[in-house]
């Protein structure tokens, strides 16, 4: 009987299937290692973050008050009814104003702040610390210094105001409703105004100084450095305090609820404390879920954002 010799061409054909499934083999341990790594945190993950998440959407259409065994569904009525709440929209606009205080008061102060912090020879550890130090402080405590603080008798603010012979600029800042907002700003931004100045320092590290002999021995001064050298190499990091800032005054609550509670007369409502008191004041959990699914969606829109155009920038 003869035997038939395949052929070189033969030979190389049943060879690249062999190598090819080496090769998915070998892909697919890698994944397996990679995943049994990412396993714990992954479930966790999905445990505590992405199941709520899916079960908020779930709930926010029905209507329940928490208690009952039985939920009606209304679709989207929940969040029909929000959009025509007036003090869901109130709340949301004072999340847009305290947005906008926040900004004015952090990005460019805290950046000159940390310009200058930079330039210190002697002392910056004891300037970092000390800037830092209220970032570690509970919201809480914070709420209940800062509540001393704007006290209408007794708190240093008017006490000072009074001594200076401000006494018609005394007020009772938590207690009426064109200052108890930006009482609350000055308050929330002063607890992390540390942690954003720390952001600022570690960007500061890596621009090259270089840049700024150069530009020295073309005669710019420090202003000039400032806005063509330090900003624009800071440019990452600035869409990072940006985005925080924004995604923290959507997010904010303790503070408020500590100081004022949304009040005077809803004047420092903001959206979380609205969807809280809906909650568990009023047992109207279906309708606030929805307020929260609401808030989540435009926080992770404007964190969409940022991302994208800090990509379309690189």
């Amino acid at each position: 009987m003869n035997s038939v010799n395949p052929s070189p061409a033969q030979s190389m054909y049943d060879v690249k299937p062999r190598m090819q499934l080496r090769l998915w083999r070998r892909k697919a341990k890698r994944l397996l290692v990679v995943l049994s790594f990412l396993a714990p945190a992954l479930l966790l993950y999905g445990i505590f973050m992405l199941y709520p998440m899916i079960d908020a959407i779930r709930l926010s259409l029905f209507d329940w008050d928490g208690a009952s065994p039985t939920m009606n569904f209304v679709g989207v009525d929940n969040y029909i009814n929000l959009l025509k709440d007036g003090i869901f929209l109130q709340s949301l606009l004072h999340n847009l104003v305290w947005v906008v205080i926040s900004l004015i008061l952090v990005v460019i102060p805290t950046l000159v702040l940390a310009v200058m912090i930079s330039k210190v020879r002697v002392g910056k550890l004891f300037f970092r610390a000390g800037f830092y130090l209220p970032s570690v402080i509970s919201l809480a405590v914070v709420g209940v210094l800062w509540a001393k603080i704007y006290d209408p008798l007794m708190g240093p603010v008017n006490v000072f105001l009074q001594q200076i012979g401000l006494e018609s600029l005394a007020r009772n800042w938590l207690g009426e409703e064109w200052t108890v907002l930006p009482a609350l700003v000055i308050a929330g931004t002063w607890a992390f105004y540390g942690f954003y100045l720390i952001l600022y320092l570690a960007g500061l590290q890596n621009i090259d100084h270089s840049v700024y002999e150069a530009a020295e021995i073309d005669g710019a001064g420090p202003i000039r450095k400032f806005f063509s050298i330090t900003i624009p190499s800071l440019r990452n990091t600035l869409n990072v305090v940006i985005s925080m800032v924004v995604i923290y005054s959507f997010k904010g609550f303790a503070l408020i609820w500590v100081m004022t509670q949304g009040g005077p007369f809803y004047k420092s409502e903001v959206v979380s404390t609205y969807v809280y008191k809906s909650a568990f004041s009023m047992n109207k959990v279906s309708y606030a879920t929805a307020g929260g699914v609401l808030l989540g969606i435009i926080v992770i829109t404007l964190t969409i954002l940022f991302n994208y155009l800090r990509e379309r920038r690189d």
